[in-house]
């Protein structure tokens, strides 16, 4: 019998050849995109995870507390008059002014500045009306009824801190900015169940 050569194993292994070769790419580069991400890649909400959520919550967290100030400080020039709400803004220029100094030190010791990147807070990917962040000063220079007015806004303004406070306690990197986080839903939630009876317009006389 004469030994014939099957012609087809040529083409065959070339074609079985590229397929590996495609498939390990294919690996290869699946492997890379995956490192390059390391510790700051997104999150699959889109939220950044690692340093850059830190960077960003602080980057958005400063100027959160810093209008709260603003509001607070307003409030009480417009004639704030409700003992418990005036406690409540004198909590807030205490704690928060407090907290965004802790939040800057703690930028310059991480990430060589505290200066506050003005857009760092889009990474959270958060509007400004999921962080509160609707509502300004100017809106007591009118109002009639500051203390109803206070309430409503500060209570939208603590929601909107709760929301990025609740992200940090699952994405910080840092065990500071997790406590941090915590201490913020803890007042601010405490401070809500005090404003919301006025925002209501049940007050107390």
């Amino acid at each position: 019998m004469t030994f014939r050569p099957n012609r087809q194993k040529g083409p065959v292994r070339t074609m079985k050849r590229r397929a590996v070769s495609a498939a390990s790419m294919f690996l290869v580069v699946t492997f890379v995109l995956a490192a390059c991400g390391g510790g700051d890649s997104d999150s699959a909400g889109g939220v950044p995870s690692g340093d850059a959520f830190d960077r960003a919550f602080i980057d958005a967290m400063v100027p959160h507390h810093e209008a709260a100030l603003v509001m607070a400080r307003a409030a009480k020039e417009a004639g704030l008059s409700q003992p418990d709400l005036v406690q409540v803004a004198n909590d807030i220029l205490a704690t928060q002014q407090a907290e965004i100094d802790q939040m800057k030190q703690w930028r310059g010791d991480w990430y060589g500045s505290s200066d506050i990147d003005p857009n760092g807070a889009d990474a959270l990917g958060l509007s400004e009306s999921e962080m509160g962040m609707q509502h300004g000063a100017e809106g007591f220079e009118n109002s009639t009824q500051i203390d109803t007015d206070f309430a409503q806004m500060m209570i939208t303004h603590h929601q909107g801190a709760i929301v990025m406070a609740r992200l940090a306690e699952d994405e910080a990197k840092h065990d500071e900015l997790k406590d941090l986080a915590k201490a913020i839903v803890d007042a601010q939630e405490r401070e809500i169940d005090v404003m919301r009876p006025h925002a209501s317009g049940m007050n107390h006389g």
